[in-house]
């Protein structure tokens, strides 16, 4: 990409600190797709008038990775293509009903804190009062209490 842009002297960067090291010829490259690498950015250096690289931390590199990746996809550019369709508008309608109704252990809850209703039965009913306590309603909706914490 930068050789296509006419660039004439390239700053590189890497998260690799053995990378940085080999290409810098401070470590030697040992491994058979490290010496290919190696031999890779060798040539491809010569091709400036300076060339140098930096070592960054692996937090910074969002950059560099961005770069990487605009970079082989310019070299696949020519073989791509891209097609643009416009889909029609939607012929059918979708209906969407809303259960109101359900009713789940929150139901009795909020009818006694909201119009005081309690069940019939009396046992349910002294049950439902100790348990309400720990519940608040603001605007509509049902929060639980908590001295340590806020409204859950």
């Amino acid at each position: 990409m930068t050789q296509k842009v006419g660039a004439r002297h390239l700053l590189a960067y890497s998260d690799s600190q053995l990378v940085v090291k080999q290409v810098e010829g401070i470590y030697e490259a040992k491994k058979e797709n490290m010496i290919q690498y190696f031999q890779q950015i060798a040539e491809l250096t010569t091709n400036f008038e300076s060339f140098q690289i930096i070592k960054i931390p692996r937090e910074e590199n969002v950059k560099t990775d961005c770069l990487s990746k605009l970079a082989s996809a310019l070299e696949d550019c020519r073989t791509r293509h891209v097609t643009k369709q416009y889909l029609p508008k939607p012929r059918s309608t979708l209906t969407i009903q809303a259960i109101s109704s359900m009713e789940d252990w929150r139901t009795p809850v909020i009818n006694w804190l909201e119009e005081g209703h309690l069940p019939d039965n009396r046992w349910e009913a002294t049950r439902l009062k100790a348990r309400a306590v720990r519940f608040l309603i603001q605007r509509g909706i049902l929060y639980k209490k908590s001295y340590t914490h806020p409204l859950l």
